[in-house]
């Protein structure tokens, strides 16, 4: 934990570099993505805003919304039973400090700005098999809280500067906390709690605000 959080204090060393050339100090920052689970069924969305200031920071926060919906068909030994559907519905925010470093000339040929941030997730997964099929369990909620960096990359696609594609790999360590309503009476409501960590990629299209 302590090599990552000085890794990225470390960071912060390189120099400065604007959120947005053109005008530094109030530049803001849609950006979203939404994406279809063509394995499991289902679709996946994030939007977010980012807000600049001092030049070469931002704050921003993101929102988190997929509903999957995995199933299993049966067959022939079965009786082709109606389709036995999972809904997993995860609702998180991220809230998110980014450091942008000062690579100028590079960004001016290139029109590519990288970063460091920090972010902190929360949020709720919950998950509801069919009670018409047997399953370990029918209702599980999973509350998550994680912290940690990450390293990013901003490249402009549009000649006004406004466009452009934010992507970032990042490392988040924190504590989930799961409650399962079982099957079975005497393991009703089961709550339990552990610690973990996970590598999460992120890829968005932004338009920026002068």
């Amino acid at each position: 934990m302590y090599k990552y959080f000085a890794f990225f204090i470390t960071s912060l060393c390189f120099g400065q570099v604007p959120f947005s050339k053109e005008n530094p100090n109030n530049t803001l920052a849609i950006k979203g993505c939404a994406y279809v689970n063509l394995l499991d069924g289902g679709y996946g969305s994030i939007i977010g805003v980012e807000k600049g200031f001092f030049k070469n920071n931002s704050i921003g926060v993101k929102f988190i919304y997929n509903d999957f919906t995995p199933h299993r068909e049966s067959g022939k030994d079965d009786g082709y039973k109606p389709i036995d559907y999972t809904n997993d519905r995860d609702k998180s925010f991220i809230f998110e400090y980014k450091y942008y470093f000062n690579f100028n000339s590079f960004r001016e040929r290139t029109g590519i700005s990288f970063y460091s941030s920090l972010s902190y997730k929360t949020g709720i997964n919950t998950i509801d098999n069919d009670r018409n099929y047997p399953h370990d369990y029918y209702h599980q909620e999973i509350k998550c809280k994680f912290i940690g960096p990450a390293i990013g990359v901003v490249v402009l696609c549009s000649q006004s500067k406004r466009w452009s594609i934010d992507t970032q790999l990042g490392y988040l360590f924190g504590e989930k906390k799961l409650s399962t309503d079982y099957v079975i009476p005497a393991d009703y409501n089961l709550k339990e709690s552990y610690k973990t960590n996970l590598f999460r990629f992120e890829i968005m299209l932004a338009y920026n605000i002068n």
